[in-house]
């Protein structure tokens, strides 16, 4: 399964469907007490879920729904800090919730007491061998994250026939993104990924045994870059993968 963010007011609309859903969480009162309880712990402001990732967010929701509607499947987000995904996940009634993230602030997120955060590198985390039945990674993979050892990790977290779900910064237009070697976010490089590089970057996930969530699903073309951040034009991409049914092959 790949699927592009193709239009600012698809970004609109999905926005205003989690809105509908009771699954927004750019509304301060959603989450007043735990950034006060951050702001306790850490002396510094957790900021609001960003807007600008609400399709990233509605989409990825709907498809864990879709093919993970068990709401005691064991979820874990890669990159988690500051990820609204895992405050939908728990507003729908999904209870065995990780999240793990480079950034030791995580720790003290929204639903502390019932999502289970983890200071930890993305390629070696601390949780056991098929120990999740699906895993995110929202927004996260642009941000200097080596490749071939997340695959490796993310095989060795899935249960069989696991998904993962990705995305990341995209764009199919043939623009030349030139951004900055110096510039960082969060302390990490940033690139967007193209047609030839998002295609190298699946391939590595199908060397570990992962195939495409929903082959039929399977469009990376886009007209509009309805994303602007930093100077650049761009959109999003979602990747599902599955892991293989059997473990080890």
């Amino acid at each position: 399964m790949i699927l592009t963010l193709q239009s600012s007011a698809e970004l609109s609309a999905c926005r205003d469907e989690l809105k509908q859903r009771g699954l927004d969480f750019t509304e301060p009162s959603r989450t007043r007490i735990w950034r006060l309880l951050f702001k306790l712990r850490y002396r510094t402001p957790l900021q609001l879920a960003d807007e600008l990732k609400s399709w990233d967010v509605a989409r990825a929701l709907k498809v864990i729904e879709t093919y993970a509607p068990d709401r005691q499947t064991p979820i874990l987000d890669m990159g988690c800090f500051n990820s609204e995904i895992l405050y939908g996940l728990h507003a729908l009634g999904y209870r065995r919730l990780h999240g793990c993230d480079l950034n030791p602030l995580c720790r003290w997120m929204p639903f502390w007491t019932q999502i289970r955060y983890t200071w930890a590198d993305l390629t070696k985390t601390p949780y056991p061998d098929r120990s999740f039945g699906v895993l995110t990674c929202m927004s996260v993979i642009e941000h200097g994250v080596p490749i071939e050892p997340l695959a490796a990790e993310v095989a060795r977290l899935l249960q069989p026939g696991g998904i993962f779900l990705f995305t990341t910064d995209y764009d199919a237009t043939g623009q030349n993104h030139e951004i900055d070697p110096a510039f960082r976010v969060f302390g990490q490089s940033w690139r967007i990924f193209n047609p030839e590089t998002l295609s190298g970057l699946i391939g590595q996930f199908q060397q570990a045994g992962f195939t495409l969530l929903d082959p039929s699903r399977n469009d990376a073309s886009h007209q509009d870059c309805p994303v602007h951040w930093k100077d650049q034009d761009y959109t999003f991409v979602m990747v599902g993968l599955r892991a293989p049914q059997k473990a080890g092959g």
